[in-house]
């Protein structure tokens, strides 16, 4: 898998979109590191609204699975 280096993924464990983006990150072998909002704590300076959301170096680069994916997918 290809790591991107300061991207991170903020996912919940209830959530099926986060589900469907982790398998297509998985299918795309593309590794990105993950943060469950549920479960681990974070710090950023912004609110997380809508999950799953993809953040480079504190800012907001995408949400939602298929935005997610070409984001990725083009960098």
């Amino acid at each position: 898998m290809e790591a991107l280096g300061k991207y991170q993924l903020y996912i919940s464990s209830t959530c099926k979109s986060c589900d469907n983006v982790l398998h297509k990150l998985e299918e795309h072998k593309i590794d990105v590191s993950t943060i469950d909002v549920d479960t681990e704590k974070y710090q950023l300076p912004f609110k997380i609204m809508v999950i799953p959301a993809l953040v480079k170096d504190d800012k907001l680069i995408s949400y939602g699975c298929n935005d997610i994916i070409a984001s990725l997918s083009s960098s």
